[in-house]
């Protein structure tokens, strides 16, 4: 957990983390000048994020963002974030913004040396710590404190409901975030997170698109750089938002997915556990390019060959697919089956699935 934690822009939090590394560096090569500028861009963005999240009466998000910094510690002093103290100590980095243009610099006659740049640095520390504590007093629950609870106590819906309502939006927004996380990272150690997914159902209401949007190029991220499985568990988490994407991004997610379960055919553990999340019946909606309807074809082509007796997942997973499709198409479907997969296969495959005998009790 970084000194940022607390941040709910990622920008904001990226730019903090980045300008806070190199501003230690400037301590350590007692680049004076530097510290001052990085100290007073970083409580100014801190302040900033702070007051956007947590606004004030009458001060608006855009009024925030046009706010410099001693308009902000004196918001901040005043509404009880800062102290006095902390407030006085802020005048060496009232000007800061001075020290970027020379002019400036020489016709306000701004002095600092390196005991200045040293207090600067001890006053980001202390409204870093302030600002801190404040932004966790607001906003009840944290993203943390509910993942930790969900990890050792699994929780109903109308509980998980009730607690979100103590949760302020930023922290809901992290939450979502890091359930759709949750799998993609390695636990080898401790309590795992059980269905992420019912949680994420729940909170959805409560999370702006634009998150949800981001969420999903992140799925498209993962075909360009990751690993087939995290791709196909991306898609378990956020197929029922996909919808929001280009449709040549529907496109690309669903033609890697589609060819993914169909390398996948040939294990049934993985069928059964696409199964049961019911991925299959989610393909057919989507089905309005020649690329996606040849892939669509393809997998259920390779679930009736790779078909074996009693193994009633792959009727059921063809059952899906056909059933996210008209009437019509069921029918073409099978003719295309029929054609293009040798009747030893098919064969074996239809006179289970026609009878329906393919219950697992």
């Amino acid at each position: 957990m970084t000194k940022f934690d607390f941040i709910n822009d990622d920008k904001f939090r990226e730019i903090l983390e980045r300008d806070f590394v190199e501003l230690n560096t400037c301590i350590e090569t007692k680049a004076s000048k530097s510290v001052l500028i990085l100290a007073g861009s970083i409580i100014e963005t801190i302040l900033t994020d702070y007051f956007i999240n947590f606004p004030i009466d009458g001060l608006t998000e855009k009024k925030v963002l046009n706010m410099d910094l001693f308009p902000l510690i004196e918001l901040a002093k005043d509404n009880g974030l800062i102290s006095q103290s902390t407030k006085e100590l802020s005048t060496v980095i009232k000007n800061y913004r001075n020290l970027i243009h020379p002019g400036r610099e020489i016709r306000k006659n701004e002095n600092f040396d390196y005991d200045t740049a040293v207090v600067a640095k001890s006053l980001l520390n202390i409204i870093l710590k302030e600002i801190r504590e404040n932004y966790l007093n607001n906003i009840g629950y944290s993203a943390v404190d509910i993942i930790s609870k969900l990890e050792t106590d699994a929780l109903s819906q109308p509980i998980f409901e009730k607690i979100l309502q103590k949760v302020h939006k930023t922290e809901k927004n992290k939450l979502y975030v890091s359930l759709i996380e949750y799998d993609l990272e390695s636990v080898p150690f401790g309590n795992n997170l059980e269905n992420p997914k019912k949680y994420i159902r729940i909170l959805k209401p409560n999370i702006s698109r634009e998150i949800i949007e981001k969420q999903l190029h992140k799925l498209i991220h993962k075909i360009e750089t990751g690993k087939k499985w995290e791709v196909v568990l991306l898609y378990n988490l956020l197929h029922e938002e996909i919808n929001y994407l280009k449709p040549d991004e529907i496109e690309l997610i669903l033609l890697y997915v589609l060819n993914a379960f169909r390398e996948y055919s040939e294990q049934k553990d993985s069928i059964e556990t696409y199964v049961n999340q019911k991925l299959f019946s989610t393909f057919g909606a989507h089905m309005n390019t020649d690329a996606l309807k040849q892939e669509f074809l393809n997998l259920i082509c390779s679930l009736v060959k790779n078909f074996s007796n009693k193994e009633y997942v792959f009727f059921a997973a063809y059952d899906q697919l056909i059933n996210s499709v008209s009437t019509e198409k069921k029918e073409m479907i099978k003719e295309y089956v029929l054609e293009n997969v040798s009747s030893y296969f098919h064969e074996k495959f239809y006179n289970g699935y026609d009878d329906g005998n393919f219950l697992p009790f």
